[in-house]
């Protein structure tokens, strides 16, 4: 992603929504809106309108990731962070979880805590506001009735975060993982 999509997403992150986010009956009207340079649109969503940060590269590719990347993000920091609780994930990847789990052990992790909460924990507000229009309405809105909770883990939590990017970003077209991902890998 360039710096020039990454100005673009955060204008206008609601054109990057999930479709529950969609779903409100002035969509259409909002997007209108938004084309004639109003800044109601933002405001609806709960974003605060604001000059962009730089982005970390992690960051830029998560922004636009499809939402199937993001879903499979979201299992394998579930599979990492929650192994118990986790949803059962490919045996390759699996593994990989393990594995990190083991070198990578999270503190802030409680068994009721959505692994969403992790990335809003681990990005700054503006970016949430904007990033959290990515996934179901309904779940955001109940996440952030919880309070966050770090405990001092931001670095194992950037960590945890850059490897997950990494791996979801390693995806073929294909939804197949490359060939160096074999068992003992």
């Amino acid at each position: 992603m360039s710096n020039l999509s990454w100005a673009q997403w955060w204008a206008a992150p609601w054109l990057y929504a999930h479709e529950d986010w969609k779903s409100t009956n002035n969509y259409a009207a909002l997007v209108e809106l938004h084309r004639s340079g109003q800044v109601v649109t933002a405001t609806h969503y709960g974003v605060t309108p604001c000059l962009p940060s730089m982005p970390d590269p992690a960051l830029l590719q998560l922004a636009t990731a499809s939402a199937d990347q993001l879903d499979l993000g979201l299992a394998l920091i579930d599979g990492i962070c929650r192994p118990a609780y986790a949803t059962p994930l490919e045996e390759h990847h699996h593994l990989w979880c393990n594995r990190l789990s083991k070198a990578l052990p999270l503190d802030i992790v409680q068994p009721d805590n959505d692994p969403l909460q992790l990335l809003r924990a681990w990005i700054p507000p503006a970016t949430w506001q904007r990033i959290r229009l990515r996934f179901p309405r309904r779940r955001v809105l109940d996440l952030e009735e919880k309070p966050l909770t770090l405990n001092g883990s931001q670095s194992r939590l950037d960590t945890l975060w850059h490897a997950v990017v990494w791996r979801i970003g390693a995806i073929n077209d294909n939804s197949s993982v490359p060939d160096s991902w074999a068992p003992g890998d």
